[in-house]
């Protein structure tokens, strides 16, 4: 579930979704659709990075 400020600040980042809402309201479904597959991916980069850093900190020891 996409929470009203993650739209918000998502919308800030992405202009070209006010244009695309204004024109054709029914593609909310597709923002919201974007929204939450940015969140997966940046979750997943996040847990990737984390791994590698752990695996360079296990190498040093």
């Amino acid at each position: 579930m996409v929470m009203e400020q993650e739209i918000i600040h998502y919308l800030r980042k992405h202009p070209y979704w006010y244009v695309k809402l204004c024109h054709y309201p029914e593609s909310y479904d597709d923002l919201l659709e974007e929204i939450h597959q940015k969140k997966q991916d940046s979750l997943l980069e996040k847990l990737d990075r984390f791994s590698m850093i752990v695996s360079m900190l296990e190498m040093l020891q």
